[in-house]
């Protein structure tokens, strides 16, 4: 059975907008109007706020928890045979949860970023206390993130999983750098970031389902759609001409 893989780099790109818009806009910017700041810089790697709090700081990595959790809630909703919602629902999942383990265990072991700001507000020094822990913690969600990839995608077989992940992680990252493109500020310092925040953090989509079995029915193939290639189009232009190109 063959999926198309142009279809999996659609939903990829639409993953990619939602993961990265509910970290920078719905997080960290819905925290700042909240506490009575001003949004200085919302681009889909960077984000600047007048009211510098730990809250606003946190709410980049809630907002990417909270994107998580409501994409494992739809997927115990969703049918299994809707293979395409289903593969949408996956790629906000991973791409969400992944980057706030990778951040959290990034943060704790440079000692800066959302993480570490708030943990010196809340926490206080010595930092080791509680970075030490903080790393434990991120690598236990990326593990917990893992499993949950991995049981979604359980009507997959095992080669089918392998190619649908990797293609998502590819486009992902691929999506996420060219929108930083158009950050013209500072384009090749977005376009790592960009890097980064996808592709960097969510590494594990390129190694889950190595060791799967073979479920007992496979799930349909993921065929083209012309309305999911043409949402995936619209969504990634506004996306690329709003947070890719910079807000504020």
């Amino acid at each position: 059975m063959r999926d198309d893989m142009r279809m999996a780099a659609s939903l990829a790109a639409i993953a990619m907008c939602v993961a990265t818009a509910a970290h920078e806009a719905a997080g960290h910017g819905s925290a700042c109007l909240l506490a009575g700041g001003r949004i200085t810089e919302l681009t889909s790697v960077y984000f600047r706020c007048t009211a510098g709090s730990a809250s606003v700081s946190l709410a980049g990595p809630l907002g990417n928890l909270t994107a998580g959790i409501l994409a494992l809630i739809a997927l115990k909703a969703v049918p299994p045979r809707a293979v395409r919602a289903r593969l949408l629902a996956v790629g906000v999942m991973a791409l969400s949860l992944f980057w706030a383990a990778g951040y959290l265990v990034d943060s704790m072991i440079e000692n800066r970023g959302d993480y570490a700001i708030a943990g010196q507000v809340f926490l206080g020094e010595p930092s080791g206390l509680w970075r030490a822990p903080g790393i434990l913690l991120g690598i236990g969600l990326y593990l917990t993130a893992a499993r949950l990839v991995a049981g979604a995608m359980r009507g997959f077989s095992p080669a089918r999983t392998r190619n649908l992940l990797r293609a998502t992680w590819l486009a992902a990252t691929a999506f996420a750098m060219l929108a930083a493109v158009f950050y013209t500020p500072d384009r090749s310092g977005a376009i790592g970031q960009g890097f980064l925040e996808i592709g960097a953090n969510s590494f594990p989509l390129l190694i889950i389902g190595w060791r799967k079995k073979e479920p007992e029915n496979d799930a349909p193939a993921i065929t083209f759609d012309t309305g999911w290639f043409a949402a995936a189009v619209a969504i990634f232009a506004v996306f690329a001409a709003t947070l890719g190109r910079g807000i504020f």
